[in-house]
């Protein structure tokens, strides 16, 4: 791990190129142990993200930290039990200064991790701070006011409890604009409970499954089939419930995406309401590496498309769902 900095170098590692791991038994009352990306800089506004795992049967701690120094100050989104023995952990937000603990902020109701990975999140501008834990169906949320590091620091991992834990998906982004809070969100008559519908060509799922995490990274939320879509459920009914939540619909062009009936269904209901002038919800097509502008459905050939490959053009499209 030479690009990232430890606690105690024996506890955290890399498996391969995918995976980090730690283990061990950490420091002081909370055996806690972190660990820092230093390859990006020093980042004073931004957002962190992981898929992080648990591997203990027990209720044990981890999370995301960022504006960190290596020594021992850190600002932490995480979830621990509030006794050893619960099974179910608390979303928290604190800071360590010098490795003693000033909490910040709690959510109210307990947090029930999947037994694989389960997506967390941080996101930090100023003094306002978010949190996110995605778990199977569930999404856990905390924000809060914070004003205790004013000052830049290293994005990175903190387990407690001397937690087993492996994180994969590393993401870290440096940003100049606020992010949008969920409150601001879901301010009076937006009712979408996701910013963008994603819907593809089962021959393009692992393309777009990296999409969907890159938008995560920036706090776009999504509907993705086989993230929301699961054994024994209805499928026209999640995919309808996924449509009447999702802001935008963005069919993710490809050679296939003509070719699939379940495709065109999903934008192709939205895109009739939009022709017949109703644009409560946008169809906003994203074209994906190999795709052509012929592959283009003819219904929307005129619409301002967004290329997955041009990274200037998909952070401005970002940028715009986060304002809009």
């Amino acid at each position: 791990m030479s690009d990232w900095h430890s606690s105690d170098s024996r506890e955290w590692t890399r498996v391969g190129d995918a995976l980090i791991a730690g283990i061990g038994s950490g420091m002081g009352p909370y055996e806690a142990s972190y660990t820092v990306d230093r390859a990006p800089g020093r980042i004073l506004n931004g957002s962190v993200s992981a898929d992080v795992r648990l591997t203990d049967s027990a209720a044990t701690g981890a999370g995301l930290v960022c504006r960190a120094d290596q020594d021992w100050t850190f600002l932490a989104f995480y979830t621990a039990p509030q006794d050893m023995a619960d099974e179910s952990t608390v979303a928290r937000l604190g800071v360590f200064l010098e490795g003693v603990l000033t909490p910040i902020a709690q959510l109210q109701e307990p947090v029930r991790l999947e037994r694989g990975f389960n997506h967390f999140s941080l996101e930090f501008y100023s003094d306002q701070v978010r949190g996110e834990i995605r778990a199977g169906k569930r999404t856990y949320e905390l924000e809060t006011s914070c004003a205790h590091i004013p000052f830049p620091g290293y994005a990175g991992l903190v387990k407690f409890y001397a937690a087993g834990v492996l994180a994969r998906s590393w993401s870290v982004e440096r940003t100049r604009i606020p992010f949008v809070s969920a409150g601001s969100r879901r301010k009076e008559g937006q009712m979408f409970q996701y910013d963008v519908f994603l819907c593809h060509a089962s021959e393009t799922a692992k393309e777009v499954s990296a999409i969907a995490e890159a938008l995560a990274a920036r706090g776009v939320s999504y509907w993705l089939d086989k993230e929301q879509i699961t054994f024994g459920d209805r499928v026209s009914e999640k995919i309808e419930e996924g449509l009447r939540g999702s802001h935008y619909v963005i069919p993710c062009v490809s050679s296939h995406i003509s070719e699939r009936g379940w495709t065109r269904a999903e934008y192709g209901g939205i895109l009739n309401a939009e022709l017949s002038g109703d644009s409560t919800r946008v169809v906003v097509p994203l074209l994906l590496a190999e795709a052509v502008t012929d592959d283009i459905p003819l219904l929307f050939r005129d619409k301002l498309w967004v290329s997955s490959t041009n990274k200037v053009e998909f952070d401005r499209f970002i940028d715009f769902l986060l304002s809009n």
